[in-house]
């Protein structure tokens, strides 16, 4: 089941996600929205910032290498499909849009636990 994670967006925080598909979903939307080192329990969680004020190419490169080597690590129940990115040039922000792949069980409460 495919689903397109938008960083630009904010999205509610579920402390009991009831499906496999919506656990894999909040936890790559948390992954891409964070920066290494912010995490207290674990500082590699996050992409890395190394991108910052390099040029736009440059840092396209880097947050997508980065996001194949995260989703890999972190939750290797999803794969990405396609990558994308929303550029604010005023501001120079660079946030990524990514369509993933879900597998797992989507009905099945015994695999969120």
């Amino acid at each position: 089941m495919g689903y397109t994670i938008d960083t630009t967006k904010n999205q509610q925080v579920n402390l009991a996600p009831g499906t496999v598909y919506e656990e894999v979903i909040q936890n790559l939307w948390f992954l891409y929205s964070s920066i290494e080192y912010d995490i207290p329990l674990d500082r590699a969680l996050g992409l890395n910032a190394a991108y910052i004020d390099k040029p736009l190419e440059t840092a396209k490169a880097l947050i997508t290498t980065d996001l194949y080597d995260k989703t890999e690590e972190y939750e290797p129940r999803a794969e990405i499909v396609n990558i994308d990115f929303a550029v604010d040039y005023v501001r120079g922000v660079l946030k990524p849009i990514v369509e993933v792949e879900v597998y797992g069980e989507y009905g099945n409460e015994e695999d969120t636990e």
